[in-house]
């Protein structure tokens, strides 16, 4: 490795890289922890599921790798591309082909052979990058009208294809991420104001017209005046309150045994509560906390606007994805599909965080010294005009 490699290998972020590991091996002891018995049970191997997880975190990790050696410009500007290949796995999701999996009446994955992609697991990070091209490189998307409905057209594909799958937790943490951008890069206040409303409003309309979602949002509103929870929160909720300070220890959780539903999936982080306890999980959701704000400092010390832009895009979207989850399992949003990154166990999710981080990582190592001291909203703002790739 070259001298000037070296260098800017040293420059990498090494406590970003260092959280994501730690939430990738919590990840999988945790996974082990809460299917190995419904592993034994379905396949006479209380590893199966554990083994699944490990390959692709190592499929995760070597896309990281080979991500964060490739200069970030080159990712924006195959942006485009890649937004367009997203869409076309979406619309792929609608058709009646063989590869399209039906899993519980929700159309939201494509099967070859032994591989399962969730084509909005891609569909999300395709957005960002393309919102931190466009949003710096074309600053008039911020205050014409007409170039923002344009703007939201490229969000709204993405969002609308997400939502009839059906997915709409997805497809809402979608637009909550492209609503973060938006505001990162300053777009006309009014502007983003009405979209929000708007938004909200053919959200409401849409969980009105449809049933299932009705039916979430009526546990979640009983919950509070006739304590009645859905069985999944409730024995999510059970797990917290068993677990106590410190946990019944590793492996000797209860609730996993047939009574926690997506144990090792959606509602992985009750397992922890059960079993390490609130103090536990206050060290997982810290290691969230830490990966976010290190991803905001390598968005303050970008060397231009696009990297700024592109870092708090994937900080964003790694943080709320996080916190969604925990605010599901913990009975303060109505329950959704949300996984928890980096732990939960899935294919598609565990390759695009670890990819984005790669994203990160190499920003990171482009940082600028000079960035390091505290910066204000107006620095910020000048940071992210700068008009080219530079």
């Amino acid at each position: 490795m070259s001298k000037s490699k070296l260098e800017k290998f040293a420059q990498i972020d090494f406590v970003l890289l260092s959280s994501v590991l730690a939430l990738v091996i919590i990840g999988l002891v945790f996974v082990y922890s809460a299917s190995s018995y419904k592993a034994e049970q379905a396949y006479g191997n209380s590893a199966h599921y554990l083994i699944q997880q490990i390959a692709r975190v190592m499929v995760g990790l070597m896309m990281m790798i080979f991500v964060a050696m490739i200069d970030f410009k080159r990712w924006l500007e195959w942006a485009p591309i890649f937004y367009a290949l997203s869409v076309f796995l979406l619309v792929l999701l609608f058709l009646p082909l063989p590869i399209v999996a039906t899993i519980k009446g929700a159309s939201r994955w494509l099967r070859v052979g032994p591989i399962t992609i969730q084509p909005s697991d891609f569909a999300r990070y395709a957005l960002v990058l393309v919102l931190a091209r466009v949003l710096v490189s074309e600053r008039r998307y911020l205050e014409d009208l007409n170039s923002y409905i344009k703007l939201l057209i490229l969000v709204g594909a993405v969002a609308l294809l997400i939502a009839l799958e059906p997915d709409l937790g997805t497809a809402m943490l979608t637009i909550f991420i492209a609503f973060g951008m938006f505001f990162f890069a300053e777009i006309n206040g009014g502007f983003l104001l009405a979209t929000i409303l708007s938004s909200f409003s053919l959200g409401l309309v849409y969980i009105l017209r449809n049933g299932y979602q009705l039916s979430r949002v009526h546990y979640f509103v009983n919950q509070f005046t006739e304590r009645e929870f859905s069985w999944q929160v409730k024995q999510g909720l059970i797990s917290f309150t068993q677990g106590g300070l410190l946990g019944k220890g590793l492996g000797s959780g209860q609730q996993k045994y047939d009574f926690l539903p997506e144990a090792h999936k959606d509602f992985i982080l009750c397992v922890i509560g059960e079993e390490i306890g609130f103090i536990g999980t206050c060290l997982v959701l810290g290691l969230f906390l830490l990966v976010i704000i290190r991803g905001l400092r390598i968005a303050r010390q970008a060397p231009n606007g696009y990297g700024q832009l592109l870092a708090a895009g994937i900080s964003l979207a790694i943080g709320l994805y996080a916190f969604m989850n925990a605010a599901v399992v913990l009975a303060i949003v109505p329950t959704t599909g949300i996984p928890l990154p980096f732990i939960s166990y899935g294919g598609s999710a565990m390759v695009t965080n670890l990819a984005a981080v790669g994203i990160l990582l190499n920003i990171s190592m482009q940082g600028s010294a000079s960035y390091e001291r505290q910066v204000g909203w107006r620095t910020l703002q000048s940071r992210l005009k700068r008009p080219a790739f530079s």
